[in-house]
C-alpha cells in the first residue's frame, strides 16, 4: 500500500493506507515535527472504515490536519495564573495606551 506524506507548516503527516478483516479500508496517522522524532502516532483503528484507499487516504490527512491545529498549534497553557497574567497585562496596556490619546 503507497503511504502518503503530506507537509503541513513545521510538521509532516503520513498516512498508510491498510485494508482491515472486513475488506474496508482504515488509515495509521504518524505526525512529526519535520523529519524527526513523531510527535503522535495513531494506530490503526476500525472506525471509520472506508471504501476506497483514497478515502482512508483522505480521511487521514484530515484528521492530522485538525489534530495538529487543535492540540499542537493552538494549545495554551491551562494554568488559571498564567490566563489572569496576561489579562493583567491586557488591562494594563488598554488603560496606558488610552491615557497617551488625547481627548477631543
Amino acid at each position: 500500500m503507497p503511504t502518503c506524506t503530506v507537509s503541513y507548516g513545521e510538521f509532516e503527516i503520513v498516512v498508510r493506507p491498510e485494508p482491515n478483516e472486513r475488506g474496508a479500508w482504515v488509515a495509521s496517522v504518524s505526525i512529526s515535527r519535520g523529519a524527526g522524532t513523531p510527535v503522535y502516532d495513531r494506530p490503526m483503528t476500525t472506525q471509520p472504515e472506508w471504501l476506497t484507499e483514497e478515502e482512508a487516504v483522505r480521511d487521514g490527512v484530515e484528521w492530522g490536519y485538525q489534530f495538529i491545529d487543535r492540540e499542537l498549534i493552538a494549545r495554551r497553557p491551562q494554568s488559571s495564573v498564567a490566563e489572569r497574567s496576561r489579562a493583567e497585562h491586557w488591562f494594563r496596556d488598554v488603560e496606558q495606551s488610552g491615557r497617551a490619546k488625547p481627548n477631543p
